[in-house]
């Protein structure tokens, strides 16, 4: 099969001459078939075998399904890898895989949000797919995948009414949501990309490292993903569209002479090749990364314990707002466990969904989340998108005015008090699409520019009898934070001193009792912005996927947050140092 036959123009593939369901259809009923547009070498066969199961599929009287959607990703995705100036990997590989969402029961009651007894995951079934559009293939492949979920589904289904009488729940949330069907086609593309360049670049910028002798370990990736992806659901919602995304990664670790390990890594994320800033910008993360490693090997470790003001600026702030707000706005809906002691600390619900109405940052602060926003003061958000993984138009949601919590960030399920989608459900093939933020952006009217935070900074600590204040500038992302924590560790974090405003480094510090109420006492934030592109990790842990999202904020000023001495131990250093510098 060639590129350009497997890339059909767009056009309107009429499977049969009937009217389409109702834009708010409950399912497909018997005797309507879906007319769908977009590349009818993939929708052909979905749309058919999707109306077969609508119709026809029912073990032993159990019941039909009433709603059914496939999610197919046809994807491209090329990793390379070097290290110390050498090239490591370089692989391109193509796949295509199909998830499922089938339920049976009523949107009412069905088989989802319900984990059963000795289940550690919550996910849908995926499978993969044929490369080529054999149209006799994918349907065979479809059946396969379809006809082994309906079981589950009817097994599940039975647990849950089980679950349901035995702990004799009387409240009853729906399952699924009822919202337009819409259809968004947008055109293929397939950006640009030079596999030697890029070879060439990641080698060069993993030799960076070579100009650095406390440098142990380094590695540099690229991670380029082409995907378009095909939605088709019972109820007439479809979707062609791009969900391309590129990231420059770079780690590199180092050992202080006590024998503590250091880490961080930077990570450039963006929507497709051209986006990546030039090679300059991209050395000189390299270096920077580098260089602060360097200087924390030398950096006295933290022994004290700190009580007071804390001014978080740049990725800190990015992943502040991450770690304590992005995350509580987001997956609103909680699941039901048979186990939930075991078990429920790997299946997170946002905190904030409760909380309608109440105050969950300072006053002086606003949040919105709006998918459709391209960029922000030239940089490109990777949290961009039109239409989300469950074929509802991304919308802007205003979430908090002056510290109020308004509204909540949703997929197509409901909670007590949201019942329908604004379209935020999204998630990976092997993740259950719920609600994640796709551009939050976070407004302050209580401002000041970087020398009056600082000034502000060193105010209050002397307000707290402090001889200094601390600033962060980076901070470890959510996969290093501890099951108990809410905030990761900091990295880069300096004590100010209070007299004259000096700064010293300091290494190994770590957040303590930080809850969510650091949202609220933020007493000042910088009148400019940045723009924070990473992936937004998924609340199921061991079906935890990724989405890129971006978070638009200021640098803010804490009134009062703790901080100690590490509990990690030191280790040994290597017997023998690092045969490029012992030359």
């Amino acid at each position: 099969m060639t590129r350009t036959s497997r890339l059909l123009p767009i056009a309107a593939s009429f499977l049969a001459v009937t009217a389409l369901p109702s834009l708010f259809s409950p399912t497909l009923r018997a005797g309507e078939i879906i007319v769908v547009m977009g590349n009818p070498a993939v929708f052909g066969p979905m749309s058919d075998e999707m109306k077969r199961t609508i119709d026809r599929l029912n073990m032993e009287n159990l019941g039909l399904p009433y709603f059914l959607a496939y999610a197919v990703r046809d994807t491209r995705r090329v990793e390379v890898s070097a290290s110390f100036g050498a090239l490591k990997d370089s692989d391109d590989n193509r796949y295509r895989r199909v998830s499922l969402d089938l339920r049976v029961g009523s949107s009412q009651f069905d088989n989802t949000h319900y984990i059963p007894k000795d289940t550690w995951s919550y996910a849908p079934v995926s499978d993969s797919l044929v490369l080529e559009n054999d149209y006799d293939a994918l349907r065979y492949d479809l059946w396969s995948v379809t006809d082994r979920t309906y079981k589950q589904a009817q097994e599940t289904l039975s647990k849950k009414k089980a679950y349901k009488s035995s702990r004799l729940i009387k409240e009853e949330i729906p399952d699924l949501s009822a919202d337009p069907a819409v259809t968004v086609t947008e055109p293929l593309t397939e950006p640009g990309f030079d596999r030697g360049q890029w070879e060439d670049q990641v080698r060069r910028l993993s030799a960076v490292f070579r100009n650095y002798p406390v440098i142990q370990k380094s590695y540099v990736g690229l991670y380029w993903t082409q995907q378009h992806l095909y939605f088709l659901d019972s109820q007439g919602r479809q979707t062609q569209k791009n969900t391309h995304d590129i990231e420059v990664y770079m780690e590199a670790s180092a050992q202080a002479q006590d024998g503590m390990k250091l880490k961080d890594r930077r990570r450039i994320i963006r929507k497709a090749p051209a986006d990546l800033p030039p090679y300059a910008a991209l050395e000189a993360e390299a270096v920077s990364l580098a260089k602060d490693l360097t200087s924390l090997a030398a950096a006295p470790q933290w022994d004290e314990t700190y009580t007071g003001p804390v001014l978080v600026e740049g990725q800190a702030a990015g992943e502040f707002f991450d770690q304590l707000l992005a995350r509580e706005v987001s997956f609103p809906r909680s699941l039901w466990l048979e186990e939930e002691e075991r078990v429920k600390e790997y299946f997170h619900s946002g905190a904030f969904s409760g909380r309608l109405g109440l105050r969950v940052v300072a006053p002086s602060l606003s949040v919105f989340d709006d998918p459709g926003l391209q960029s922000f003061e030239g940089t490109p958000l990777a949290g961009h998108y039109k239409t989300d993984d469950q074929g509802i138009r991304g919308q802007r949601v205003d979430l908090i005015k002056d510290g109020i919590l308004k509204d909540l960030l949703m997929s197509r399920e409901p909670v007590k008090e949201r019942k329908v989608s604004n379209g935020h459900g999204r998630g990976g093939s092997q993740e259950v699409a719920t609600a994640h933020i796709g551009s939050l952006v976070i407004e302050a009217a209580k401002t000041s520019d970087s020398s009056g935070l600082k000034e502000e900074l060193l105010r209050q600590a002397k307000a707290f009898g402090l001889s200094y204040g601390i600033i962060i500038r980076r901070m470890g992302d959510e996969s290093g934070r501890g099951d108990n924590e809410a905030l990761a560790a900091p990295l880069l974090v300096y004590k100010a001193r209070v007299r004259d405003g000096v700064e010293e480094l300091v290494r190994n510090a770590q957040f303590m009792n930080v809850t969510s109420r650091a949202l609220r006492d933020i007493a000042l934030a910088s009148k400019t912005r940045r723009v924070h592109n990473y992936y937004q990790l998924g609340p199921y842990r061991f079906s935890r996927g990724e989405v890129p999202a971006s978070i638009i904020h200021p640098d803010i000023l804490v009134a009062e947050m703790e901080l100690k001495k590490t509990e990690e131990k030191p280790e040994k250093p290597p017997v023998l140092g690092h045969p490029y510098f012992a030359k």
